[in-house]
């Protein structure tokens, strides 16, 4: 009797087929990505908003058209 088996194991229905393993990684990414995107998107509308509230608060009087102030 050997001490040590070398057989090749048998392949078991636990065990995930490469194909499988890629479609499981894909899933994950595609997660990944989907609450990255919607992270920054939700920073992107707060950003329009709190520029959009700015321009709301200038007046005309805000407004500068000294020449010396655009060189």
């Amino acid at each position: 009797m050997k001490e040590i088996d070398d057989t090749d194991p048998t392949e078991s229905e636990s065990e995930l087929s490469l194909q499988e393993e890629i479609a499981l990684l894909r899933l994950f990414i595609e997660d990944d990505l989907d609450n990255w995107m919607k992270e920054v998107q939700s920073k992107f509308l707060k950003i329009e908003l709190r520029v959009a509230n700015l321009e709301t608060q200038r007046t005309p009087e805000m407004e500068n058209d000294d020449p010396e102030w655009f060189s």
